[in-house]
């Protein structure tokens, strides 16, 4: 009997410890299950202000880019969006981003002092029009070392949206070169005071919220921003002229995301998240060139005056920018380098491309 009960207490024995070890198996399953369901949450910071148009390139690069990332990763990924730099400011966003304080930055390059390569893009008349532009950044070198260069500050360099043309807005006409001296004009760039000395012009800093304030009360006499801004911003009510051709067109933002936080994503979503930044980036283009070819209509709505340079006043106006392309070249190898590859680009895509003819033909008083 005491024999019998021994071993029926083992037999109890054995089957707990079976049943645990399933148990422990199940487990293991269920947590491999949950780990491969699990969910991810990116906040991505922007300095500017919410898109006013669905078809605007801003609304695509934001709103279109994390609904369609949510979708392709069944809801795995989700991307929260802070307009107006409510995460951080724009002095701060490169820190707050490399120290894992946001996940992920859109807006373009405010950070030249760490990043010098990532001001090639603020070089006045770098391209002309969109397809040279992404053709620059996807299709030479340059796109190499500009993403290297982020790279190497622990950041990647998703996709880019460019946002139409950067130019003059005024409160006056300003229909020649001469005009310009003088002017108190906003300084979107921390390398433009060589540009701005050159022609004449007294750097204001004033940040891009500020800026309609700015021109109302007469602190400054006019901004180089986005020609779009006179409808989005309502620069129209404030100053009301528009002088083209653009100095950069188009201007070019993108998003950034830390690559610690890029590196904790499974390589499928990685790899999703990658072809949905690619298709936003083509759609971003697109909604980019509408807003440039509504530029002159939103003028006539608004009553702005636009005055197209001739050829010699436009030219003045590029080589006043000279100077600080060679300013940018004398940085490192690498900015060296872009300047180098950049001008000689710039000529092959004029002898190649009829349609940069046409640019000029389109902007100027002929």
């Amino acid at each position: 009997m005491h024999k019998r009960l021994i071993l029926i207490v083992m037999a109890l024995l054995m089957a707990a410890l079976f049943t645990a070890g399933c148990g422990g198996s199940k487990e293991s399953a269920d947590g491999n299950k949950a780990a491969g369901n699990k969910t991810y949450t990116l906040n991505l910071n922007c300095p500017y202000p919410p898109p006013v148009y669905e078809w605007e390139s801003k609304y695509i690069a934001h709103e279109k880019f994390a609904e369609r990332v949510k979708e392709a990763t069944n809801g795995q990924v989700n991307i929260k969006i802070y307009y107006n730099g409510q995460l951080s400011s724009t002095d701060q966003a490169l820190d707050s981003l490399k120290r894992g304080v946001t996940d992920m930055e859109s807006s373009t390059s405010y950070w030249g002092g760490t990043v010098p390569e990532s001001d090639v893009i603020w070089l006045p008349f770098w391209s002309k029009g969109h397809q040279h532009a992404m053709h620059v950044m996807r299709e030479t070198k340059i796109g190499e070392m500009f993403e290297e260069a982020y790279h190497k500050q622990g950041v990647k360099v998703l996709f880019y949206w460019p946002v139409s043309i950067e130019g003059l807005i005024s409160t006056e006409p300003i229909k020649t070169y001469a005009d310009m001296k003088g002017k108190k004009l906003r300084m979107g760039s921390s390398m433009w005071p060589t540009w701005f000395k050159e022609m004449g012009v007294t750097p204001i800093n004033v940040a891009p919220s500020e800026q309609y304030e700015a021109m109302m009360r007469g602190t400054m006499d006019g901004t180089i921003y986005v020609l779009y801004s006179i409808d989005t911003y309502k620069f129209h009510e404030v100053a009301k002229n528009l002088t083209l051709p653009g100095f950069i067109d188009p201007f070019l933002c993108y998003v950034l995301v830390n690559e610690k936080k890029w590196n904790e994503l499974p390589p499928d979503l990685q790899k999703k998240i990658e072809e949905v930044a690619a298709q936003t980036e083509k759609e971003a283009i697109a909604g980019s060139e509408k807003l440039t070819n509504s530029i002159l209509q939103i003028c006539d709505e608004k009553g702005v005056t636009v005055t197209k340079l001739s050829k010699e006043e436009f030219e003045k106006f590029r080589a006043s920018a000279m100077p600080l392309w060679d300013e940018f070249a004398a940085r490192n190898d690498t900015t060296a380098e872009m300047v180098k590859i950049l001008k000689e680009d710039l000529k092959q895509w004029e002898a190649n491309n009829p349609e940069s003819k046409a640019w000029e033909e389109r902007w100027l008083a002929q």
